[in-house]
């Protein structure tokens, strides 16, 4: 977390509500349009916003963030915008009548789901620092390559190896994602693209 996110993220769990705000209007937009890429109704996407600054800020004191605030309110909205998608199909395959299997199925489905989300998650977090670092700026920030190596004072070439080496760890974390859900497909297909 850069010196600037610290003092914010320290100021939050101080229960400092003006810093609070200013974050929270200053990096709206960026989240707003995020969860809107995901569920393209800005409705709900505002909801769910609302609803993860409104879980930080009052579970701020028990919140351990390793990588940067930001990255962490992104991980968490997509998180959000997931689970929202997931629950909308599985209501329409209901309402259809297309899915015939049975409540235990369907739990069990959703946990194995989580637990992919987990492993992917756990994945990211075990990656060495300026390697996580590289990759959440790449596939969270969405920065480009000569973006990241400026800001982190690196070569592009090395900005290359990081991801390189990212994937190829992820990789060998989930196996062959062909036979994921699609959603987690999706969410895989999105980090390892070139």
């Amino acid at each position: 977390m850069n010196p600037n996110e610290e003092h914010i993220w320290r100021s939050i769990q101080q229960r400092d509500e003006r810093v609070f705000e200013s974050y929270y209007k200053d990096q709206y937009r960026f989240f707003f349009l995020a969860a809107c890429n995901y569920l393209r109704d800005p409705g709900l996407a505002q909801e769910i916003v609302n609803d993860v600054f409104m879980k930080l800020w009052v579970d701020a004191e028990a919140i351990s963030i390793q990588s940067s605030l930001r990255s962490y309110i992104y991980r968490a909205i997509v998180n959000r915008s997931l689970n929202e998608l997931d629950k909308h199909k599985k209501e329409r395959l209901h309402k259809s009548e297309l899915s015939h299997r049975p409540e235990q199925t369907s739990e069990s489905k959703e946990m194995e789901d989580t637990e992919l989300k987990l492993r992917l998650y756990t994945a990211i977090d075990q990656l060495p620092e300026q390697c996580r670092k590289v990759f959440m700026m790449s596939r969270f920030e969405e920065l480009k390559q000569r973006e990241i190596a400026d800001k982190l004072n690196i070569s592009i070439k090395t900005v290359k190896n990081h991801i390189t080496y990212a994937l190829k760890k992820l990789h060998k974390v989930l196996g062959d994602w062909h036979t994921l859900p699609v959603w987690i497909a999706a969410l895989v297909k999105y980090f390892f693209r070139s």
